[in-house]
């Protein structure tokens, strides 16, 4: 970054900002490599730092996205506490709150969306900003099973988009309204929110969110037992998710077609794609959702002792979760099932 000024430094990362926002990550990553970090203003790092925490978080590197994320909040809560410069440090907290949320851990999230909701009131801000932490509230708020309340949440989110004629996380806010619905049972309303991004990504083509909108069509249509449509949406999903090397999508995504695969009495493969995801598993919270699925593939290949050693397992995981009593709830009942059928 040679013989460029502070005020062009701060201009291209002001652009970056917009290209981000656009979700034109290519240009904004390109950009964004031409910086050097030491070479970057006080006033800017906490931009800089967001920016590649963003990156970062993108391309599921997770671990140096939150340390990049946190560097950031603690730089601009200081430039917000010195200048009142509250449009960064909303942007940083609301993201922050969407990375927890995303990455399982929606009670981290809680904090730092409510002092983004606080500061954003206070300070009349509005644009992108609102509707990101709208979004990144409804997302947590889903998360954490309040699934009424996270569509409430994202309904504000597309309606401010509407008033101000912008698409901004257009196809996320359907996406994750859609996975709501599907929660609540309410399944047309969740093939029509999915629906809907279709006709956003032929305005914005992004093939990360065609991904998530095959993955989440093809969990969609496997509970309602339209399975043919259900592997033809998930191997697109994860045909793309291999092409851009996303290990975290490409497990969670085989996962999903293990449970196709058992349920259309295809074991044999169920349980091949469910030991593949054990390899070297992502998170904690794939690892024990993965046990379990292996548990109920296992369970109908009439494998009691590997089956109920699985469904332990993952039982350890729900169990310590207060998010995940549902889960926890299907394990014990599984594990009832398997002595049942082991004493019998």
């Amino acid at each position: 970054m040679a013989n460029v000024t502070d005020k062009e430094t701060h201009l291209i990362l002001q652009h970056i900002i917009n290209k981000i926002e656009e979700n034109k990550w290519e240009e904004a990553k390109k950009q964004f490599d031409s910086l050097e970090a030491e070479q970057i203003e006080v006033e800017d790092k906490s931009i800089y730092w967001w920016a590649s925490a963003r990156f970062n978080h993108r391309s599921q590197n997770f671990a140096v996205a939150e340390k990049q994320y946190l560097l950031s909040i603690s730089l601009a809560k200081t430039a917000y506490e010195e200048k009142a410069n509250a449009t960064d440090y909303v942007r940083v907290l609301s993201s922050m709150g969407l990375f927890y949320s995303q990455f399982g851990e929606a009670n981290k999230a809680v904090p730092y969306l409510m002092t983004a909701n606080q500061l954003i009131d206070r300070h009349e801000i509005g644009g992108v900003q609102r509707v990101l932490t709208y979004y990144s509230k409804g997302v947590m708020h889903g998360v954490l099973d309040e699934y009424v309340s996270a569509i409430e949440w994202l309904k504000r989110a597309e309606e401010l988009n509407v008033s101000l004629k912008l698409l901004y996380n257009g196809a996320d806010i359907h996406i994750v309204m859609g996975i709501c619905y599907h929660k609540l049972s309410q399944f047309e309303d969740a093939e029509r929110s999915f629906l809907k991004v279709l006709d956003i990504l032929k305005i914005i083509p992004d093939e990360k969110l065609e991904a998530v909108l095959d993955l989440n069509l093809g969990r969609l249509y496997r509970r309602t037992g339209r399975y043919e449509e259900a592997l033809e949406h998930l191997h697109s999903a994860l045909e793309l998710h291999q092409e851009a090397d996303r290990k975290h999508s490409v497990k969670n995504t085989t996962l999903e077609l293990a449970k196709v695969y058992r349920l259309i009495g295809q074991l044999e493969e169920s349980k091949r794609l469910c030991y593949s995801v054990l390899e070297d598993c992502t998170t904690d919270e794939l690892l024990a959702e993965t046990q379990y699925a292996l548990a109920e593939t296992l369970y109908c290949d009439k494998q009691f002792d590997e089956a109920l050693k699985n469904a332990k397992l993952a039982l350890q995981y729900f169990k310590k979760d207060p998010n995940r009593l549902e889960f926890a709830n299907k394990t014990y009942e599984l594990i009832v099932k398997i002595y049942e059928k082991s004493d019998s």
